[in-house]
């Protein structure tokens, strides 16, 4: 069997291991960029048009790297560098016809399996209105009327991932996991790959399926073998 090779694109190195530590090795070998500024810099596109133009350059200029390296395919991690580079289509004539995966997109094919309304929680609340118009344009490519209430995790959370504080930001967000588990009779949805410890432990702790991005991701990369 032919070992494939991803690129990754992240906007932290927490998400680094979740595809280390998911993905078969003997199937899957990661090459991991990183780009610590772009958090800062899609903050300021959300107000700048300007500024949009100018991570959009960036992020083409990425993907067009990251191509030459040899990789089979491209999976984008960061949902706001997938939101600012939609349609991601248009991606494609940047990297040379290398496929380029957005981590959201198995999750909203996942997501719309459970039915037709969730629960989809947040603990960056940057990332809720991309995420969100991108699900609802998917939906509505397939014919569905989906219903989704958004929910982000208390202030400073996601501080506690951007200061190091990993356990201390997995510990919180299954707190909050659990909670919505507890309120809500709909299916509840963790949004954001930095989730993925906190989704698997409050799923244990309550016996509830808790879709996230890295468990739909995998069942995407099986069909490059």
């Amino acid at each position: 069997m032919t070992v494939k090779r991803l690129g990754c694109l992240h906007a932290h190195h927490s998400n680094i291991r979740y595809l280390e530590e998911s993905l078969d090795r003997g199937t899957f070998t990661c090459v991991h960029f990183v780009d610590p500024g772009a958090i800062q810099w899609l903050t300021r596109a959300a107000a700048s048009e300007a500024a949009t133009r100018q991570v959009q350059a960036k992020l083409r200029g990425q993907l067009e790297w990251i191509a030459g390296c040899g990789v089979d395919a491209i999976v984008i991690t960061c949902t706001n560098y997938i939101a600012a580079l939609s349609p991601l289509e248009q991606a494609l004539d940047t990297t040379g016809g290398v496929p380029v995966i957005a981590i959201d997109e198995p999750w909203f094919d996942e997501l719309l399996t459970l039915g037709d309304e969730a629960v989809v929680a947040f603990t960056n609340p940057a990332t809720v209105e991309g995420t969100m118009e991108r699900l609802y344009a998917h939906a509505k490519l397939q014919g569905r009327a989906f219903k989704a209430r958004t929910a982000v995790s208390g202030p400073g959370c996601f501080e506690l991932l951007l200061q190091g504080r990993e356990a201390a930001y997995a510990e919180q967000a299954e707190a909050f996991l659990l909670g919505l588990i507890r309120s809500s009779s709909a299916p509840v949805a963790a949004a954001q790959l930095s989730m993925t410890d906190a989704a698997i432990r409050a799923e244990a702790a309550s016996g509830a399926r808790i879709l996230s991005p890295m468990q739909a991701l995998r069942g995407r990369l099986e069909g490059l073998r």
